[in-house]
C-alpha cells in the first residue's frame, strides 16, 4: 500500500507565504508605532492643558475683576477630561444613594426664543436649581434645611412603606374600584357635606419662605395662629374642594393646644360629633405637616415643582390599620384611596406625592367610610409651598370622591 504524501509547495508558493508573513509583521510594527505616537500626543496635550490651567488660575488670581480671566478660569475648571478608554470620568465625591441626582432638568425639545427679562425678574426654576444647596451660605451656629425629593417614584405606583406585618395586594387596591359598585353622581347634586377636614396637631407650622437653615432647638415649629400654621393649609384645601363642587366642612380647633399626648382622643370626639350631625360625610381628612430631621440635625424639605415652575411641598398619606390590636376594618379601603391619590397626583405633577405609610395605629380612621391622615409638606417647607400642594390635592380628590 502506498502512503499518501502531502504535496510540497511549489517554488511560486513559498515566496508568497513568506511575503504574507512579512506584511503581517510590518502591519504590527506600524500599529505599535501609531499607538506610541498617540500616547505621546495625548501626554503632551494633557501636559500643556495642565500648564495652561495653572497659568490661567495664577494670573486670574492677581487680575481681580477681570472678566476675561474669570471666563477662562471657569471654562478650565468645568472642563471634562477623558481617561484612556474614552469614557468621561465620574466625580468620586458623588453620592450614589442621593436620589435627587437622578432628577433630570427639564429642557425643551426644540430651541425656543424667550423675551428679554425685565430688570429684577428671577430666572425660571428648574429641578437642578431646586435641589442645589449651598452649605457655605448657612449662618454659623445653624443647621441646613435641605431640599430633597422623597417621592420614590422609581419604585412604582404600588409601592408603600409598610411598618406592619400585613401584606396588602397594593396592585389590586390601586387598579380596582374604591367600591364594588360605586354610585357615580355629579357632586353638585347635593349640598350635604361630603368631606370633613380637621387637625389633630393644628399648631404645626412651617419655615419662613426662602429659609435655608434653622437654629437648633427651634425644630418644633409650632404656632397657635391659624393663619400661619397647618390650619391655614386646611382652609386652602377646603376652599378648593368647594370650588370643585365638593361640600366640605373645616374644623379649625387646635386639638393639641391643651395637652399634646391626648390630641387623638380629643380629635376622636370631634370626628364622632361631626359624623353624628352630618351622616353624609364620606371622607375625613386629618391634615398635618410632617417633621423630618436627619441624624446630623439637618431638616429635610420635601419639595417638587408644579406646572408653573413653583416650588411645591410634597404630600404623603399615612394609613392606619388593625395591626396594632385596635379594630379597623376600613384600612384596605383607605389604603386604596391613598394609592389612587398618589398615582393621580404624580401623573399630573412630577414627584408630588410620597409613598403611603401603612402603620399599626388606627389614627381614628375606623370611624368614617374613608379616612386619610394627610401630611402636606414638612417643617422645612414654607406655608406657601404647602398651600400650592393643597390646591393640587383638591383637584385630584374631587375626581376620586364620586367613586366612594
Amino acid at each position: 500500500m502506498k502512503r499518501e504524501q502531502k504535496a510540497l509547495p511549489t517554488a511560486k508558493q513559498v515566496p508568497l507565504l513568506e511575503e504574507v508573513a512579512r506584511e503581517k509583521i510590518r502591519f504590527e510594527e506600524r500599529r505599535q508605532h501609531f499607538r506610541k505616537q498617540w500616547y505621546r500626543t495625548y501626554l503632551a496635550t494633557a501636559g500643556v492643558a495642565i500648564v495652561l490651567s495653572i497659568c490661567v488660575l495664577f494670573f486670574g488670581f492677581f487680575a481681580k475683576g477681570s472678566g476675561v480671566f474669570s471666563a477662562l478660569t471657569t471654562g478650565m475648571i468645568r472642563l471634562n477630561f477623558m481617561d484612556l478608554s474614552g469614557k468621561e470620568k465620574i466625580s468620586e465625591t458623588k453620592d450614589p444613594t442621593d436620589n435627587t441626582q437622578n432628577i433630570p432638568s427639564e429642557k425643551p425639545s426644540k430651541p425656543t426664543l424667550t423675551p428679554p427679562k425685565e430688570e429684577g425678574e428671577n430666572p425660571p426654576m428648574t429641578f437642578e436649581t431646586l435641589y442645589s444647596f449651598d452649605y457655605s451660605a448657612v449662618p454659623k451656629g445653624e443647621k441646613p434645611i435641605l431640599p430633597m425629593d422623597l417621592s420614590l417614584s422609581a419604585y412604582g405606583a404600588g409601592y408603600i412603606q409598610n411598618l406592619t406585618g400585613l401584606s396588602p395586594d397594593t396592585e389590586a387596591l390601586l387598579y380596582g374600584p374604591l367600591q364594588p359598585k360605586p354610585t357615580l353622581r355629579p357632586l353638585t347634586d347635593t349640598d350635604e357635606p361630603l368631606v370633613l377636614i380637621l387637625h389633630t396637631h393644628g399648631s404645626e407650622s412651617y419655615s419662613t419662605d426662602g429659609a435655608i437653615s434653622y437654629r437648633e432647638g427651634n425644630e418644633e415649629l409650632r404656632s397657635e395662629n391659624i393663619e400661619e400654621n397647618v390650619v391655614a393649609v386646611g382652609k386652602t384645601l377646603a376652599n378648593e374642594l368647594e370650588k370643585k363642587g365638593v361640600s366640605t366642612l373645616h374644623c379649625t380647633v387646635l386639638h393639641d393646644r391643651v395637652q399634646f399626648k391626648d390630641s387623638y382622643a380629643r380629635a376622636e370626639q370631634t370626628v364622632r360629633a361631626y359624623l353624628a350631625e352630618y351622616p353624609s360625610i364620606k371622607l375625613v381628612i386629618d391634615l398635618h405637616r410632617d417633621a423630618i430631621i436627619k441624624s446630623t440635625g439637618e431638616m429635610v424639605r420635601p419639595v417638587t415643582l408644579n406646572a408653573d415652575g413653583e416650588a411645591t411641598a410634597q404630600v404623603m398619606c399615612v394609613v392606619g390599620s388593625s395591626w396594632g390590636g385596635e379594630e379597623n376594618d376600613r384600612w384596605e379601603g383607605n389604603l386604596a384611596l391613598a394609592l389612587k391619590l398618589r398615582a393621580e397626583l404624580n401623573a399630573n405633577t412630577k414627584n408630588l406625592c410620597r409613598p403611603p405609610y401603612l402603620r399599626g395605629a388606627t389614627y381614628n380612621q375606623e370611624l368614617a367610610p374613608y379616612s386619610l391622615l394627610l401630611e402636606i409638606g414638612s417643617g422645612g417647607n414654607s406655608l406657601e409651598e404647602a398651600k400650592r400642594a393643597a390646591v393640587l390635592v383638591a383637584e385630584t380628590l374631587a375626581k376620586l370622591i364620586p367613586e366612594m
